[in-house]
């Protein structure tokens, strides 16, 4: 495992951020950034692109003001800089089409809230390690292991 990889969690709630920060820190990871909007989780994500150090891991919300999470997927993976970022979205909102328009648009892997501990994590290290993504109750995935 990894725990160097550089991942940016986009997530407006604040607890729900903290959660999956202390997920994450617990697990061994260390290179994490939260902000606390998604508008600017973009900006770092840029700029992290533009500096030629861009993020291992986006790991995005849907519900936000201003930038919900399938525009942010969808600017993420139009733009040329960034379009190879990891992304996997963590969300409450189990619709089918809105669960296959995330996966249509990029993101490797939709994990439903709320979300189990070592799951979420084994899915972090799957994406991140470029394994097979391990199946989990109320997931979906188009991760291609290479």
């Amino acid at each position: 495992m990894n725990t160097k990889s550089k991942i940016i969690i986009v997530e407006d709630n604040e607890f729900s951020r903290y959660l999956l920060l202390t997920k994450l820190k617990k697990a061994g990871y260390e290179n994490i950034d939260y902000p606390e909007s998604s508008v600017e989780a973009w900006e770092m994500i840029a700029f992290s692109c533009i500096g030629n150090v861009p993020y291992d891991l986006v790991i995005t919300d849907l519900n936000m003001p201003d930038l919900d999470g399938m525009d942010l997927v969808s600017k993420i993976k139009e733009d040329p800089m960034s379009k190879d970022l990891k992304v996997m979205v963590v969300s409450a909102d189990a619709d089918k089409l809105i669960i296959d328009i995330c996966l249509s648009l990029g993101a490797l892997a939709y994990i439903p809230k709320p979300i189990v501990e070592s799951e979420f994590l084994g899915v972090v290290e799957a994406i991140l390690e470029q394994k097979q993504i391990p199946e989990i109750k109320g997931m979906f995935s188009n991760f291609k292991a290479s």
